[in-house]
């Protein structure tokens, strides 16, 4: 996919040599480890926050790997925008944006409200966020590490 300039886009980014992109894979990836890792102690704020990490580093690696930005904007959910962008008739895409999305959605109850995360979130999420990081894998061509 050709490089976009930064014009083009509806949201603030920043431009990111593509090289980078393998690092945030890597951060992805540690942090959905950390995350099934938590699962498994049972910590399930823990693993929640986690995933939205992991998800939101994914994104990243995708952005500038296929284009050569990441966003800037304050509102995570404008990764997801970015995306679809960047992949307007991708399906694989859309279906990793809408894992994306309902990940990110999480991220304001599980960083600043009172209500604990249940084993149940915990699972939805990391499930979530595998499917989001296997999405990324692929488009920045590279296989999982080893244990993630």
């Amino acid at each position: 996919m050709p490089k976009r300039s930064e014009r083009s886009f509806k949201i603030p980014v920043r431009s990111v040599a593509a090289v980078q992109a393998q690092n945030y894979l890597r951060k992805a990836e540690s942090h959905l480890a950390s995350a099934l890792e938590a699962r498994i102690a049972e910590r399930w704020d823990t693993a929640v926050l986690l995933g939205v990490h992991a998800v939101i580093s994914a994104a990243d690696a995708v952005c500038v790997a296929t284009a050569g930005v990441r966003s800037v904007s304050p509102a995570h959910t404008d990764q997801t925008r970015l995306i679809r962008d960047l992949f307007p008739d991708d399906s694989g895409a859309k279906k990793a944006v809408d894992q994306l999305a309902a990940v990110l959605d999480r991220k304001n109850t599980v960083e600043y409200e009172a209500r604990r995360c249940t084993t149940d979130d915990a699972e939805i999420v990391t499930k979530q966020a595998e499917r989001v990081l296997g999405w990324a894998r692929q488009v920045c061509g590279r296989a999982p590490l080893r244990g993630v």
